[in-house]
């Protein structure tokens, strides 16, 4: 199990737990998979979050587009309750313009990406679990991301 704060989850078994390689960043972990590999990362800033659910949604999806250049239209969101935690989660693939670049500039664009990403709700705010990469890799190992969503409990 790995304690983020309020909440802890189980790391799936073919994952690899690293170092956070900045201190937003509460967690991170590596899956492989067939095209490369995808990268979980928790992030916590506090009680006030940043920003509402809807918002971060809108943003993510937003950094997502078409191999044409036109808005993804077709992200898929869901909610669920995970030990008395409200989870909002988000599912969108695409080329992906959201990535940080040098000197804090925006990087270039990566085609054929996805990103599943969740939003747990706790008393002390919320905490966003996104888990990024190549969309064959992050297919693959969708299942073990929801299996690790499954396993969030409180904090011991």
């Amino acid at each position: 199990m790995i304690d983020v704060g309020a909440i802890a989850f189980k790391v799936p078994a073919k994952w690899t737990a690293q170092q956070p390689t900045s201190s937003m960043r509460r967690a991170q972990v590596s899956a492989s998979g067939s095209a490369g590999p995808a990268e979980l990362i928790v992030y916590f800033f506090g009680a006030q979050g940043a920003g509402s659910a809807q918002d971060n949604i809108e943003r993510w999806v937003g950094q997502f587009s078409n191999p044409d250049g036109s808005p993804v239209s077709d992200a898929k969101r869901s909610s669920a309750r995970v030990s008395d935690f409200n989870v909002t989660r988000i599912d969108v693939a695409g080329e992906y313009a959201g990535g940080m670049g040098a000197a804090g500039q925006p990087g270039p664009a990566k085609s054929g990406q996805r990103l599943i990403a969740a939003i747990v709700d706790t008393p002390d705010g919320p905490y966003y679990m996104k888990f990024l990469g190549p969309n064959a890799s992050v297919t693959e190992n969708a299942g073990a991301f929801d299996e690790l969503i499954g396993s969030i409990s409180p904090s011991p």
